[in-house]
């Protein structure tokens, strides 16, 4: 039995590129042939297209990138990840996984009591005398950790996804989970994540919400993530508020 404060993100795959997008630019706009078209791109000139797609709301060419991620969280927070269908999921699963013989993993922010949960596993192992794994698993608490395989395209990953549960309105795992997931769309996407940073507080009407007055709401919904599950592996944003573009 392993107890962890800490959700887990990894990612896996990712397909597209900001230059992938600007080259379809020249080659759909300007009938230019594919080959050159990908050879002409510049880091000036991506940048230059993909803010101009951006703020001019054409983001549905933002899907011709996306990533694909390992994650592990509580069973409570997968079941409010998946709400979100514009995504591709692939679930560990609690009928076919016999934790009676493998390693069962908790996650559950600082504080929680452990002995609630080693009472738990003590009576899945109890129903592991007489039932399967599928009807055993019913005494598991939603703190159970779930694996499970996500994949989003950039517009639904940066647009949809991190405005909703990157809040501070949103549970703090769930949270802890999106900021991972953004601070490897600013490597995989870095012009498109900065804009995106940079309007997160008007990308939802609720983003804000439930933040004290004056306080900056990415920076306070983030604080309040770790201090329930742990630092960040990282956080690009701070570099750039630093140092600039």
């Amino acid at each position: 039995m392993a107890i962890y404060e800490t959700p887990r993100v990894l990612l896996v795959g990712s397909w597209g590129s900001e230059a992938l997008v600007s080259a379809f630019t020249d080659a759909l706009y300007r009938g230019v042939e594919w080959g050159e078209a990908v050879g002409a791109q510049t880091g000036e000139l991506v940048a230059k297209r993909i803010s101009a797609f951006y703020r001019q709301g054409h983001w549905s060419v933002f899907e011709f990138m996306g990533a694909q991620f390992l994650v592990e969280c509580s069973r409570a927070c997968h079941t409010q990840f998946i709400r979100h269908r514009l995504a591709s999921y692939w679930s560990e699963s609690q009928r076919y996984v016999d934790y009676a013989k493998r390693e069962i993993r908790f996650v559950v922010p600082r504080g929680f009591p452990a002995d609630i949960l080693k009472r738990a596993y003590e009576d899945y192992v109890r129903l592991r005398e007489s039932f399967k794994p599928e009807y055993a698993r019913m005494a598991l608490p939603n703190a159970a950790a779930t694996a499970f395989a996500v994949q989003m395209n950039a517009r639904e990953l940066l647009l949809n996804f991190v405005p909703l549960r990157c809040a501070y309105a949103a549970q703090a795992e769930i949270r802890h989970v999106c900021w991972q997931m953004f601070a490897t769309a600013w490597r995989l996407w870095p012009t498109l994540a900065r804009h995106v940073w940079e309007d997160l507080p008007s990308l939802h009407r609720d983003f804000c919400t439930k933040v004290p007055r004056g306080e900056d709401c990415r920076l306070y919904a983030i604080k309040d993530a770790e201090e329930r599950h742990g630092p960040l592996p990282e956080k690009p944003w701070l570099a750039a508020a630093v140092h600039g573009p």
